[in-house]
């Protein structure tokens, strides 16, 4: 097998993983039932190497962000339809909490941030260090593009037209206003449009010192936890507005971050590393204790020592 081959198996299966088994959302016995797995793979898979296609061949920085949330809102907006459907049963108390004109606004948010990073630019991040030699390498012919592409219009088309909220172990498909779905389209192809009309755009910078390495890894654990935060403050009856503006600042934060520490010129593999290593540390020791029973224990302490050792193996070339 060749190697290009193995680093797109390893991205299609990666991703899923990582947006799925992951975070809890679809424990073991769930996330490796065979058709379960091959839709995952159809969407986060084929979504996140598209995506990583993209970076390779138009040579993107800064605006393969605009990618990542632009993949959230197909899989959210399109594809499940969760930003629009209040019976989305992985909801609970975040349902209509900060609803306005048919859109839940801090699950959208919440759930566009979460994708952005866990199930796109981490797997894509976590890849490229595993083989830097193809960094900047597409992986993916014509027929592979076609494929790709084919393989998430498919399961996204298939969501929209069979996902709906689930009663009683059946699902009823959920139609929103059509409106919403085409307004979630068009600001797909603007994104998709901006990254590629920015292509050539770079950011460097050095106003500011870069963290150090222990102090990325903090921020990436709280990140991944304050992401969270809305379903602790619906919980405790705080106003959707309150917790809207809270996200905002949240927003702010997620941009100067990308501009003063991500675009660092003194930003290295190891900080990047650090980063990626608190994110998901976050989400094996959540994953453990919420989904205990249904064998995320297992899945957390496996993944403990895949982290462990790829963190290893990275840093060990970096330093060769």
């Amino acid at each position: 097998m060749k190697k290009q081959t193995k680093i797109v198996l390893f991205l299609l299966f990666l991703s899923p993983a990582m947006g799925e088994l992951l975070s809890g959302s679809a424990p073991p016995l769930e996330f490796f039932n065979p058709a379960i797995l091959f839709m995952l793979v159809l969407l986060y898979g084929c979504g996140t190497l598209l995506i990583r296609e993209a970076k390779a061949r138009w040579g993107l920085q800064w605006s393969i962000f605009l990618l990542a949330v632009a993949y959230g809102i197909v899989e959210e907006g399109l594809m499940v339809k969760s930003f629009f459907n209040p019976g989305w049963q992985d909801l609970d108390k975040l349902s209509e909490y900060g609803s306005y004109i048919g859109v839940q606004w801090v699950w959208t948010i919440m759930l566009t941030i979460f994708h952005a990073t866990i199930s796109t630019l981490i797997p894509i991040a976590i890849t490229e260090s595993i083989w830097p030699e193809y960094k900047n390498v597409p992986l993916l012919g014509k027929r592979g593009l076609k494929l790709a592409s084919a393989g998430l219009i498919f399961i996204t088309v298939l969501g929209m037209i069979f996902f709906g909220t689930k009663e009683d172990g059946k699902i009823t498909p959920y139609y929103p206003n059509p409106l919403l779905l085409i307004g979630s389209f068009i600001i797909v192809l603007i994104l998709i449009c901006i990254a590629y009309k920015y292509r050539n755009s770079r950011i460097s910078t050095s106003n500011v010192p870069i963290f150090p390495p222990v102090v990325l890894v903090i921020i990436g654990f709280l990140f991944q936890f304050l992401n969270l935060l809305p379903f602790v403050l619906s919980d405790n009856d705080v106003p959707a507005k309150t917790t809207l503006i809270y996200q905002g600042f949240e927003i702010v934060f997620i941009l100067l971050f990308v501009v003063y520490q991500m675009c660092h010129r003194a930003m290295t593999e190891r900080h990047l590393v650090s980063l990626i290593f608190g994110s998901i540390l976050f989400f094996l020791i959540f994953g453990s204790i919420v989904g205990f029973a249904s064998g995320m224990l297992a899945v957390g302490i496996i993944g403990l020592a895949l982290l462990i050792w790829w963190k290893r193996t990275v840093l060990k070339k970096e330093t060769l």
